[in-house]
């Protein structure tokens, strides 16, 4: 749905333009000598999320990238292959009425790269650097799974910064270079001692040079790209050996500003905030798209068009982009309708979008891969979030071999029986085998009595296909705290480091988990009693925990296993 707004900010904006007829840009018409007009070309900046190939596809939008610049964060003389699905880029392009936008230069870096030090998987965080992580499963992994992802890998964050942390738009193993690099904006600037603080993270800036500013230039709230070599676990400390500006300042010679981000530094009575490093205004008549003016505040993650007016970035246009996943499903394409841009699986209909992810991971591999290559018979998973009309919108649409599903599903639980339910129109079947993870019950055939009494249960479900059918191996039973965000209920798994031993009490991250009798506990995959395992505590030791939060505040362990050096490295002696 679409609003429009006018604001006294935008009144004041709308006289500037009336007073110089209109912006300087160079997008405007002129006369071509024979009583018509010659369409100039506009030049705009693009800042966003990789949704596909052929060209290149940035936040859902064409730029043909055959005679672009393409350049990394490791790579000066990039190619279109460096790129990849989820990485969030930076395009300069000139585009003219009917054609595609022409890309001159794409840049990629990094937001985030570091060691692993905390994973949540219940609520769907990492830690890195002192920095908390969000993903999804809009979130792209390359050469990882959140599953095999282990305590002290080094990993490289595409995304988009945060009030608490980022959200990650793509999560990658890092193989090639043993650097840290972190943005944000600088907090807690110490110019004696010559350190700030970005989050949880300390920076030591004593041996840096600078880029793009002068240490001169630090101040609270600037926002900053850092490089290190060096960083202490213990006190959480980077000692920086650059220290670069991310803040952009008007570029007289674009036109247009299309950015995807997060709002940072609202002003609602000056109609102004950040986003991107882009300081940024609203217009006189602003277009809102999935949101209002209410919705409008820092951490909103918006996509916004702006002109330049003068030496200002002014909004007209702000599209909010809520991608809360509601649905998961994988199976067999049965229809597919080009004029609507929908497909059909398991009798579910799937809305494509600009904005939809495209990936291939069959064993065609077709690195172009978009909705005009899909084919009644692929093996599709589908990632999808519902409208407000209750359609089913793809997020993101991977090509599979069909042995490669991995009976995983989310929705809404319908005809439900006596041992099964539907799910994306897929048969669930759940036995005495089936682990159940719900408010209320953990006895799998007391689930379907409980699915019955709720209205339109959201499930998450993990099993193996029997033919079309899942045989349920876990059902989890979604409730609004989930939704919200609410970490301190329900069950919690966890990996990460021990920081902290009480006796039969530990602290990880910020999860205090408490040991009893009854927990299946293991060393290195052997089995040990309470005592064993709490002789083998100690600060610094890798865990993985199962547990409950308690209604104290902490977690009551269910299982956990300590993983020594050698087991967490991989040592599994095999030469």
């Amino acid at each position: 749905m679409k609003t429009l707004l006018k604001s006294t900010t935008a009144i004041a904006i709308a006289s500037v333009l009336a007073s110089c007829g209109g912006s300087d840009s160079g997008n405007n018409s002129s006369a071509d000598g024979s009583g018509g007009t010659q369409q100039t070309s506009t030049s705009v900046v693009t800042q966003g999320v990789i949704t596909g190939f052929g060209s290149v596809y940035v936040n859902g939008k064409r730029y043909r990238s055959e005679n672009a610049e393409i350049k990394t964060d490791e790579a000066g003389n990039a190619t279109d292959s460096d790129l990849a699905i989820g990485m969030v880029v930076s395009v300069r392009a000139q585009t003219a009425e009917g054609d595609d936008p022409e890309a001159s230069e794409i840049d990629y870096e990094e937001t985030l790269q570091g060691a692993v030090t905390l994973i949540s998987t219940t609520a769907q965080t990492l830690e890195i650097m002192g920095q908390q992580v969000s993903y999804d499963e809009v979130t792209e992994f390359d050469d990882v799974t959140i599953d095999t992802l282990a305590i002290g890998d080094l990993v490289e964050v595409s995304g988009y910064e945060t009030d608490s942390g980022f959200y990650a738009t793509r999560i990658a193993l890092e193989t090639d270079e043993q650097v840290y690099k972190v943005d944000g904006d600088v907090a807690a600037l110490d110019t004696t001692a010559k350190t700030f603080t970005i989050n949880d993270l300390t920076v030591d800036y004593s041996q840096a040079t600078f880029e793009q500013m002068s240490e001169a230039d630090l101040a609270n709230g600037s926002g900053v790209r850092v490089e290190g070599d060096s960083f202490d676990s213990t006190t959480n400390t980077l000692v920086a050996s650059e220290v670069k500006s991310t803040e952009k300042s008007v570029d007289e010679e674009v036109d247009e500003l299309e950015v995807a981000g997060v709002v940072g530094n609202y002003d609602a009575e000056a109609g102004s905030f950040v986003i991107a490093g882009y300081s940024v205004t609203l217009a006189d008549t602003v277009e809102f798209e999935d949101g209002a003016m209410a919705d409008l505040a820092n951490g909103a993650r918006i996509k916004i068009e702006a002109e330049r007016v003068d030496s200002a970035w002014v909004v007209d246009s702000v599209e909010f982009l809520h991608e809360r996943v509601t649905g998961k499903t994988e199976g067999t394409v049965t229809a597919v309708d080009a004029d609507t841009q929908t497909i059909v699986i398991h009798d579910t209909e799937f809305q494509v979008t600009d904005t939809t992810r495209f990936k291939d991971e069959s064993d065609a591999e077709l690195r172009t891969f978009t909705f005009d290559d899909i084919m009644v018979n692929d093996v599709l998973k589908v990632i999808a979030k519902n409208d407000a009309e209750g359609n089913h919108i793809a997020l993101k649409i991977k090509r599979l071999n069909d042995e490669d599903k991995d009976g995983e599903l989310e929705g809404v639980a319908t005809d439900i029986g006596d041992d099964r339910f539907t799910v994306q129109g897929v048969v669930v079947i759940v036995n005495e085998s089936t682990e159940v993870e719900a408010e209320g019950t953990d006895d799998p055939m007391r689930l379907l009595a409980l699915l019955a009494s709720m209205e339109e249960p959201r499930v998450e479900v993990k099993g193996d296909y029997d033919g079309d059918t899942l045989v349920a191996s876990k059902v989890e039973v979604k409730t609004e705290g989930d939704d919200d965000g609410e970490q301190h209920h329900g069950e919690v798994e966890v990996k990460g480091s021990v920081a902290e031993v009480n006796g039969e009490a530990f602290v990880v991250g910020d999860y205090e988990f408490h040991l009893v009798t009854e927990a299946e506990l293991e060393i290195d995959d052997q089995s040990v009693d309470l005592q064993a395992f709490v002789d083998a505590l100690e600060v610094g030791v890798t865990v993985e925990v199962e547990g409950e939060w308690q209604d104290a505040g902490y977690v009551i362990v269910h299982s956990a296993e300590i993983k020594t050096a050698s087991e967490s490295e991989g040592g599994d002696d095999t030469e």
